[in-house]
């Protein structure tokens, strides 16, 4: 009977502990929001899908700095009125109506085909990770160094670590007016439960 009971136990905190994680993992999705003209900025938005409900977060790239392929964390948007410090998991409101602000002065890139564009793998490293789920299993997990490239653009090197073999481009533009190439790179940068998707965005100029 007291073995019976320590099996039930073990089954019951096992199902207890998924039940957990199935609300924690969700993938990350890139919007690209557009180009402000007057301030020479790139905006786009990374969404985290999963359990947590955290505000999205906004990034630019400021093309006309010397470096106009560096993406450009925001903070200034994350900052708690009360506590005057970065809080992810505030109230909405002020920040939705902040970044409808910012839409309303930008132009849309222009959606091109994905066979314009190309990835060029320059390392792969091939290991293994701790499995979410028991620290004790492992999991395979690949490291690359990569460029994007089209005929008159490419990046600057860019680094993915992912637990599925393979890099994919998901979307591609064409900045208006501008020599540059927007890309945004997939691959299962997550590897909780099934593994959810990673979205990068790549600027790629002459």
């Amino acid at each position: 009977m007291k073995r019976l009971i320590k099996i039930f136990s073990i089954l019951l905190f096992f199902c207890v502990s998924v039940n957990t994680y199935a609300t924690v993992g969700g993938p990350q999705t890139i919007e690209v929001l557009g180009y402000d003209s007057k301030d020479q900025k790139i905006y786009v938005m990374r969404h985290f899908e999963d359990g947590r409900g955290r505000l999205p977060q906004l990034y630019y790239y400021q093309l006309n700095s010397k470096k106009p392929s560096q993406l450009i964390t925001v903070k200034s948007l994350y900052i708690n009125p009360v506590t005057k410090r970065i809080d992810y998991d505030q109230d909405s409101t002020q920040f939705d109506q902040t970044i409808a602000k910012i839409k309303k002065r930008l132009i849309k890139l222009t959606p091109i085909h994905n066979s314009n564009v190309s990835i060029q793998m320059l390392t792969t490293m091939n290991g293994t990770a701790a499995a979410w789920y028991d620290p004790q299993e492992s999991i395979d997990k690949w490291t690359y160094q990569y460029i994007v490239k089209s005929p008159l653009y490419k990046s600057s090197i860019q680094t993915a670590v992912t637990y599925k073999e393979g890099l994919k481009i998901s979307k591609t533009y064409k900045v208006p007016k501008q020599p540059y190439i927007l890309v945004t790179v997939r691959y299962l940068g997550i590897p909780f439960e099934s593994g959810y998707s990673v979205e990068d965005p790549v600027l790629l100029g002459k």
